[in-house]
């Protein structure tokens, strides 16, 4: 029982983070904030690895397009890992 609550609280933790990052993408954060330089900078480093080859993924797909798609692919991808997981346990 321990187990699949800690999974799940470890992707919630993950879709937290990725939410900020799609946030901090749509607002620009002041230099005189160093705490949010911070925390932007993290959610970048955290969720870049994931977020990388799906962009190149979708490249050909997105010429035109002003909006990046690749946070929402990932958000599915990680329900639909989220809830593999979850029924092996």
């Amino acid at each position: 029982m321990l187990l699949p609550q800690l999974i799940h609280t470890i992707f919630y933790i993950f879709y937290l983070i990725l939410l900020a990052r799609v946030i901090f993408s749509w607002v620009p954060v002041s230099v005189r904030s160093p705490a949010l330089l911070r925390l932007r900078s993290f959610t970048y480093e955290v969720t870049d690895p994931p977020l990388q080859p799906i962009r190149r993924f979708l490249a050909p797909y997105q010429r035109q397009s002003p909006v990046d798609f690749s946070p929402l692919i990932l958000f599915i991808a990680l329900q639909v890992v989220e809830q593999i997981i979850m029924r092996l346990f």
